[in-house]
């Protein structure tokens, strides 16, 4: 929630029309009360013994701010604290009224701010009025009485405000509830002090009541325009991107490295700084922002990017969406399009869909609408592009389009990050503990500390760090201190502090759950297509059946669990993506829950999570190849996408101790039935050919007798012999490669089979890879692989496989693989 100086006053706003009269039985108003639920009001116990009632009883409330002016009755619930101890009632309303309940904050760190109440004075409109006063501090409990918040400068505060919400206007929440108003002593002195019951009070006396806070800092959460008041120290980035824009340029290629600060920088920044006017017009500009995800078409359509809706009904889209848009909005002069985290339409290997989108991006900035583009990307992908949207990247180039975020932060940047959202917030830094911390960053990177600089890439640790020492503050009377940042590890230890304070809140099962989640949600890095690993967004569904133990509903249950406390810690967002093109009441159209790491930086920073994917890369490099593989196969359900040989051994032996997704486990049994009608029919024409092979030999034995007149015959029976052995071999080659990852010393025979059979190309490379996985130390794939006198390398070949292996083909395995008669593959 961000509220601050920005958006107090509209708190404020709501604050009158949620307060209500409470009226004795004579109808006269005895004191006031506020809605913390839709249906639940909060008061004084000592305002509704002046009205005569008591638990149980019918109260008469009138909400003369709200709309309509409602009056309601109310029971008064058994939850009452006496007058002379906390002094707290809660009355639950026949029905809501339709105004909205007051969001309550912690009154810990309210010190030194000024504060707002509503009440019914006799001096105020029969609808009542504000008063003000200044927080000062909090009172420790004594004897049955609870903390007391003291009010100065609390003139305004008089009889007819008890009940009232107390309102802090720096954060806009509700710190309390007004309880009493002190009488000045003798000689006048003591007077406009009041004291407030606080919210921790009242949630003792009623635990579901839940408390707020308002954060200037974002964790590893991008700023948006909602948290642009707070967005500092980068004015330079933004004012870069602004003269990209500038004169009616179309592209802007934003490239930098993860962790730079790249999508609070456009949001928080750049959009903000359009809307208030920064160029000529642009404050009439259409804002479309989106992430590409998985279909660029769908993602435009859900931003809202005017006549995307009418592409075509095929789902493929037109490649003049940019003109379709600028002629839907006839109003703006132009539309501004950022398209976010614009990596992710560049992570699959160039799918077919991933390729159109990029044609359609580089058709928009080349046609002549109204249109803008902004590509923010991680800088590590820029060689992906360069490989599928050339045109896209020339594009950019010809158009000086090209801007890369500041590499470094200066002093005064850091001093702007640190302190400037804590002063907006009236929250006050210990002496010198501002410029430790700007120290302590400085100090990250030597090499750029020397030319007074820190690399831009510390951002996400300094702003976790900056977070959970804000979080602290209420410990220490709403400062931030000294003891509070080496608590949590000051900046390079924040983030570990951070996550693993997470994981502290599981047992030993719920932990190795949390293991299966968060890497699920890491794509891994692919160097052969130059890909780094990055999060990925997966179904909560496919989550779910990835992470549980076993299928049973309890087992799912355990895992939302632990979902739960992951995206509480704001380590896993949650989100929902919504296909707008389904009909309303069809049955997946609320849309489907996704959920991915809240920040790349996790992959990079937190050793436990780094340690976690390199033990389970070979896992995770299986289930990207086979993420991938099944989106082919699932959009064109072409029988040749199945999965088969390594993919499918290795994924059927991974299914077997790990649990996959019902998506990916009905691939994998596809791809086995189409296996196992594969061999089936392999099987048969192996009979076919062994058949065909013993005629052939039978057929060379009588060409001994009828040499002259069969010598014909007999060309055309060896042809026939030959062409089995080919097929035979290559049968086996294929069986050695699918078994190879499971049962690699039965495919490592099978290879050796292949290979006396007929010597191919395909042969001889199965046999080498045997010979590597079998017997690495003896060198006889390489110098097999090598071409030089390939007999003496395929004999040594075979030599080291059988004396690492041990044993040779039995009578079954050559039944199920060759299917006719065979002596010993290993004999020399």
């Amino acid at each position: 929630m961000a509220v601050g100086r920005g958006t107090a006053a509209g708190a404020a706003d709501g604050l009158a029309a949620a307060v209500a009269q409470v009226r004795g039985e004579d109808d006269l108003v005895v004191g006031a009360g506020f809605l913390v639920a839709d249906d639940l009001l909060i008061t004084c116990a000592h305002v509704l013994q002046d009205g005569r009632y008591g638990p149980g009883s019918t109260v008469t409330l009138a909400f003369p701010r709200a709309h309509d002016a409602p009056e309601v009755t109310g029971r008064v619930l058994d939850t009452w604290r006496d007058p002379n101890e906390q002094d707290v009632a809660l009355v639950r309303l026949d029905h809501p009224i339709g105004a909205a309940p007051l969001p309550l904050g912690s009154a810990a760190g309210a010190r030194g701010h000024r504060v707002r109440s509503f009440g019914f004075p006799v001096q105020a409109p029969p609808g009542g009025h504000f008063g003000f006063a200044t927080a000062g501090g909090i009172l420790p409990p004594a004897d049955k009485v609870g903390e007391l918040l003291q009010l100065t400068d609390a003139n305004d505060l008089t009889q007819g405000f008890s009940g009232g919400p107390v309102l802090d206007e720096t954060t806009g929440l509700v710190v309390g509830m007004l309880t009493s108003i002190a009488p000045p002593d003798g000689h006048h002195r003591g007077q406009e002090i009041a004291y407030v019951t606080p919210t921790s009070v009242l949630r003792e006396a009623w635990p579901a009541l839940s408390e707020q806070d308002v954060s200037p800092y974002r964790a590893l959460e991008p700023f948006t325009a909602e948290h642009a008041q707070w967005f500092r120290g980068r004015e330079d980035a933004v004012d870069r991107v602004m003269e990209g824009l500038a004169g009616g340029r179309r592209v802007v290629l934003l490239l930098g490295p993860s962790g730079s600060g790249k999508s609070s920088l456009v949001q928080a920044g750049v959009l903000p700084a359009l809307a208030e006017g920064r160029l000529p017009g642009s404050d009439r500009w259409c804002q479309v922002l989106t992430r590409p995800g998985p279909d660029l078409s769908d993602a435009l359509t859900r931003a809202g990017l005017p006549g995307s809706e009418d592409a075509g009904a095929d789902g493929t889209g037109e490649p003049d969406f940019a003109d379709r848009a600028a002629a839907s909005v006839p109003g703006p002069p132009r539309i501004v399009l950022v398209i976010d985290q614009f990596e992710e339409l560049l992570a699959p290997s160039g799918e077919p869909a991933a390729l159109e989108a990029l044609g359609r991006i580089t058709a928009a900035i080349r046609s002549d609408a109204a249109l803008s583009v902004v590509l923010v990307m991680r800088d590590d992908f820029y060689s992906r592009l360069s490989a599928l949207a050339p045109d896209l990247l020339d594009t950019a180039q010809r158009a000086s389009g090209l801007l890369n975020v500041p590499a470094t932060l200066s002093a005064a940047d850091l001093d702007a990050i640190v302190t400037g959202p804590a002063r907006d917030l009236d929250t006050a830094f210990e002496p010198g503990l501002a410029e430790q911390i700007i120290t302590d960053v400085l100090r990250l990177n030597r090499g750029t500390a020397t030319t007074g600089g820190a690399p831009v890439t510390v951002l996400p640790l300094l702003e976790v760090a900056l977070t959970r020492l804000w979080e602290r503050r209420l410990e220490h009377d709403g400062r931030l201190t000294h003891d509070a940042y080496h608590r949590i590890g000051n900046v390079t230890g924040a983030l570990t502090d951070w996550c693993e304070t997470a994981l502290r809140e599981l047992d030993e099962d719920q932990q190795a759950i949390a293991r299966r989640i968060l890497t699920a949600l890491v794509r891994p890095a692919d160097s052969s297509l130059n890909i780094p690993a990055a999060r990925q967004q997966l179904p909560i569904s496919d989550l779910r059946a990835m992470a549980a133990e076993d299928k049973t509903p309890d087992a799912r249950r355990a895992v939302d669990e632990v979902l739960a406390v992951l995206s509480r810690h704001r380590i896993v967002t949650t989100d929902r993506l919504h296909d707008d093109a389904r009909p309303v009441g069809a049955p997946d159209a609320e849309g489907t829950a996704v959920a991915e790491l809240v920040h790349d930086a996790l992959i990079r920073d937190w050793h436990t999570l780094r340690e976690w994917l390199r033990e389970d890369a070979r896992f995770l490099d299986w289930f990207r190849r086979a993420r991938d593989q099944y989106e082919r196969w699932k959009e064109h359900r072409n029988p040749q996408d199945l999965p088969t040989g390594t993919l499918l051994a290795e994924g059927t032996d991974l299914a077997s101790h790990r649990p996959l997704s019902a998506d990916l486990d009905d691939f994998l049994t596809a791809g086995r039935r189409r296996q196992r009608a594969a061999a089936r029919l392999s099987r048969r024409l192996k009979t076919a050919l062994g058949t065909a092979l013993v005629l052939a030999l039978a057929l060379v034995m009588l060409v001994s007798a009828y040499v002259a007149e069969r010598r014909a015959t007999k060309r055309a029976d060896v042809g026939a012999a030959e062409s089995a052995q080919l097929v035979m071999s290559d049968s086996l080659v294929n069986d050695s490669d699918l078994l190879m990852a499971t049962q690699p010393d039965l495919a490592a025979l099978l290879a050796i089979a292949a290979y006396r059979f007929d010597p191919t190309v395909r042969a001889g490379a199965a046999l080498a890879k045997a010979a590597d996985r079998t017997n690495p130390t003896a060198g006889a794939g390489a110098a097999l692989r090598s071409g030089e006198d390939p007999d003496v390398a395929a004999k040594d070949a075979i030599s080291a496989i059988c004396k690492a292996v041990g044993r040779d083909l039995t009578s079954e395995e050559k039944n199920k693989y060759l299917g006719v008669p065979y002596g010993p593959v290993c004999l020399p």
